[in-house]
């Protein structure tokens, strides 16, 4: 049977502070409907609709879907079954109808799953979870033999039903000709006169439809309703994607020490150390050994390599066997060939580094393509820019560049040539030869 789901985003989420929508606050590197999206996209046949009110047309240009989604503007907010009312027009009738919030983003899909399944049978099938202090949520009223007779908002629940700590998550997965039938059954009978969709239990109940719950994990259908909530779901969730990857054999310092704003792919026997933030797509290799303190973005490290410490890595590709750190800084689309170094205080924008070439200290490489085991003496600097355009310097295999070089672009240094320390070279380097570009020592007497 095709899943329809509805996902509520309308609210501004004022407690959250600042004027965007609170569904797009951030969470691990993404707004917060976007990991709704993700998990609902991976249902085949399914399709999305997004009730959207305040500034609707921000949640519509952020958010990214593989599938074509249907966003319906609630004019004026007057409860939760007044907003999945609004996508009634756009279900399909032999469907089932999954309603979610774009604040709790992280239900899975294995429990979303295990609720669609009692709906198939004809059951209103509801999400609950056990919450210490429940205060706020709607409580789960239970009759005989455990049956689910009604849920009772905070505000409406007598002194003996605040005590109750299972409570209600709001997701909720029932057919949709049921839900067609019983939405304009929901009355606004309460203190608020707001439209409740939890009245569809009771409304279940008097036709003699099932109502059943699966209790999941506060975890997955935990909201952030403000800053301070936001922080806690962040916190969890990195602590559980840290888990994750020490179920998968990687090893993890401290799995409340790592922030994953993305999707990360680890092979096995890497070692990932504290206060690491992995953003974007990341790929590392077997036997990769990542330092404290490092920031990497859309990278590739292969086999075998090690990151120390402190090191940045933005859109390049390690590779196997290579060195980075501490203190490096490579981006632009920086390549690494097999055995590369880069050591403390490097840099390398839009450069290729060859094979066992390496630049082991105080060293700036922009533009530059290095052959295979050249050395790059502390110091040096690639001067690619003339105040316009950005120039390139190639430095072939087996070159030897000294201490405190200074090489203008455009240049080319060829196989087994060298510089004298202290240089600055303007001018190409033929294969096999010296250059020194200083000027002459001159020692003075010393003025008395």
């Amino acid at each position: 049977m095709n899943i329809d789901f509805i996902i509520l985003a309308a609210g501004k989420g004022t407690r959250m502070g600042g004027d965007s929508p609170k569904v797009l606050a951030s969470l691990a590197g993404k707004p917060m409907i976007q990991h709704l999206i993700d998990t609902v996209d991976s249902f085949p046949k399914s399709k999305t609709s997004i009730i959207v009110g305040y500034k609707s047309k921000e949640v519509e240009s952020c958010v990214a879907s593989s599938k074509k989604i249907s966003f319906i503007n609630q004019k004026k907010q007057l409860g939760t079954a007044h907003a999945v009312k609004q996508a009634l027009p756009v279900l399909r009738k032999n469907s089932i109808s999954v309603v979610l919030y774009g604040d709790a983003p992280l239900v899975a899909k294995s429990t979303l799953k295990k609720l669609i399944k009692p709906a198939l049978k004809g059951n209103l099938s509801l999400l609950t979870f056990m919450k210490e202090d429940p205060t706020g949520y709607g409580r789960i009223i239970r009759g005989p033999k455990s049956s689910i007779q009604k849920i009772t908002e905070h505000k409406d629940a007598s002194a003996l039903e605040r005590e109750i700590k299972e409570v209600n998550s709001g997701v909720l997965a029932i057919k949709t000709d049921l839900l067609l039938k019983y939405i304009p059954k929901i009355k606004n009978n309460n203190v608020a006169k707001e439209y409740y969709l939890t009245d569809l239990v009771e409304i279940s109940n008097q036709h003699a439809v099932n109502v059943t719950a699966t209790i999941c994990d506060s975890y997955e259908v935990g909201g952030a309703n403000n800053k301070s909530e936001l922080h806690d779901l962040e916190r969890a969730y990195q602590k559980k994607l840290g888990q994750d990857l020490l179920k998968k054999g990687i090893a993890v310092a401290d799995t409340s020490r790592i922030d994953v704003r993305g999707e990360i792919k680890v092979g096995q026997n890497s070692f990932i150390d504290i206060n690491n933030v992995f953003e974007g797509y990341n790929v590392l290799g077997k036997n990769v050994h990542i330092g404290p303190n490092c920031f990497i973005s859309n990278s590739t490290i292969k086999d075998n390599t090690t990151i120390y410490a402190n090191t940045v890595i933005e859109d390049c590709i390690i590779g196997k066997d290579c060195a980075l750190g501490p203190f490096t800084r490579i981006r632009g689309g920086t390549e690494l060939s097999e055995g590369a170094e880069l050591g403390n205080f490097v840099e390398a924008n839009r450069s290729t580094i060859g094979k066992n070439s390496k630049a082991k200290h105080l060293t700036y490489l922009g533009d530059a393509e290095l052959g295979s085991k050249t050395n790059i003496g502390a110091g040096t600097i690639t001067c690619n820019y003339d105040g316009k355009n950005k120039h390139k310097t190639i430095i072939e295999d087996g070159t030897f560049i000294g201490s405190n070089s200074s090489l203008v672009a455009p240049l080319t240094l060829g196989k087994g040539s060298y510089t004298g320390a202290g240089s600055v070279i303007t001018k190409n380097v033929p294969d096999g030869k010296l250059a020194v570009g200083r000027g002459k020592q001159v020692n003075l007497n010393k003025k008395k």
